[in-house]
């Protein structure tokens, strides 16, 4: 009885497996441990999603100048420092995304300060590319090849991504050349990580490891819905925590960048705060989410459109404003000139506030990254003491150890009042020997 009990469900199995292979084969997908696969015969596989996609992802080989001192005393017994350099070979990842014109996307800091940069088909052909542009702020940047024959990615629409979207990331992790790792969306808007200026990554537990870095994130249909960038790890190895640039970034920043060959940011004119259960109960808020205006700037494009102190800024385009850094990024994506909505929460109601983004007058530039302004009405220390402020820090360029709010008095012992009194100075002179106030503390420092 048991045996034909068991006879009876071996055939069982082996009928049901047939119906299942055999409805595979007609419909070309089936459900294969609750994972969308393809059927090659009986075989599940993402194969068939890869052919020819794989073409388009490359390698990229970098070369740049690392420099370095060296010492020796001379026969008077002086010594005698040199600055050497050598290059230095990195690797990473980029995709084609046009194929007519030979264009590949890439991270910024895959071929920031390259000397040369080399791109290896998966047919092997090698090619130098051209460097295009690129923006640091969101770290995307466009080369170019001159080749034929190339495959492309099609651009999808990341918006469309929902946390457990099965995804593929296709990259050359570790200069081992391409790599497959697949997984799922795991979060989205993630953009507080740190890493770049402007944040809004898909988050994903498919392996993305060193190398990995300017790579493609592709759907389950073959389309590029993100440029992976980095992970998060202990290791720096892959821990399941990847990042990549979401595909509508991507779009946007590249078509700057071939318009333009840069990217012109500009600026509203608010300071903001993010809104806290403590800001709710202080202003009254209902349970929103969102950034409340704490400064408006006169003549600003902010301050054109309306905005007021303590209005909170809930969307823009439409869409919801999270934090800080949200909105931050939603303005970065925008060009000088470009006009957005925002939908403002004020006095108990919901409104709607046009604005346009102005040109971003930074101020007067100090030394490479630091900028410094008269000193404002609103400073604590206006019309008591005379000298610039430091308006803007650009961390990226600026190797001085000044911050923001910081006064410069003395410009090697010459009083500074405005910040035409820099422009009569020989600012090349090294060192330079600044007085600083910080707070109530007066210090020197020395820019050599």
């Amino acid at each position: 009885m048991l045996k034909g009990l068991l006879k009876l469900s071996r055939t069982n199995y082996r009928l049901i497996r047939a119906i299942v292979v055999g409805v595979s084969l007609l419909t070309s997908t089936i459900s294969f441990a609750h994972i969308p696969v393809f059927m090659e015969g009986e075989r599940p596989s993402l194969a068939p999603i890869l052919e020819g996609m794989k073409d388009a992802v490359v390698n990229i080989s970098v070369t740049t100048r690392q420099g370095y001192s060296i010492s020796w005393f001379d026969d008077l017994g002086e010594l005698n420092p040199r600055r050497r350099y050598r290059e230095v070979q990195n690797a990473g990842s980029g995709v084609i995304i046009d194929a007519n014109r030979g264009l590949v996307v890439t991270n910024h800091h895959v071929i920031a300060q390259a000397q040369r940069v080399v791109i290896t088909l998966q047919d092997r052909r090698t090619f130098d590319a051209e460097f295009l542009g690129s923006d640091p702020t969101t770290d995307i940047a466009i080369l170019r090849i001159d080749a034929t024959d190339l495959t492309e990615l099609s651009l999808g629409d990341s918006d469309e991504l929902r946390v457990g979207d099965f995804v593929i990331a296709i990259g050359n992790p570790f200069g081992l050349g391409q790599s497959v790792t697949s997984g799922i969306v795991s979060a989205l808007g993630r953009n507080e990580i740190g890493i770049a200026g402007a944040e809004d990554f898909i988050q994903t537990d498919a392996s993305i490891n060193p190398g990995n870095s300017g790579g493609a994130l592709i759907d389950i249909e073959g389309n590029l819905i993100g440029i992976n960038t980095a992970i998060i790890s202990r290791s720096a190895s892959s821990s399941g925590v990847g990042l990549a640039i979401p595909s509508n970034m991507v779009k946007t920043i590249s078509e700057q960048l071939l318009e333009y060959g840069d990217i012109s940011r500009g600026m509203f004119g608010i300071a903001f705060d993010p809104v806290t259960n403590e800001l709710k109960q202080v202003l009254g808020l209902p349970d929103i989410s969102g950034v409340v205006v704490t400064k408006v700037i006169a003549g600003s494009g902010a301050d054109v459109a309306g905005m007021r102190i303590d209005d909170v800024i809930t969307e823009v385009d439409g869409r919801k404003i999270a934090n800080s850094q949200d909105l931050m990024t939603k303005i970065a994506l925008l060009r000088v000139g470009q006009e957005f909505d925002l939908t403002v929460f004020r006095n108990g109601e919901e409104i709607e506030v046009q604005g346009t983004v102005q040109e971003f007058k930074i101020g007067n530039e100090l030394v490479p990254g630091v900028y410094v302004d008269d000193i404002p009405a609103s400073h604590p220390y206006y019309g008591r003491i005379r000298g610039v402020v430091v308006s803007t820090v650009d961390s990226r360029r600026s190797e001085a150890q000044l911050l923001v709010g910081d006064i410069i008095l003395e410009i090697n012992t010459t009083r500074i009042s405005r910040p035409a009194d820099i422009q009569a100075l020989d600012m090349e002179r090294r060192p330079l020997i600044l007085l600083v106030l910080r707070g109530t503390q007066q210090f020197r420092l020395i820019l050599r």
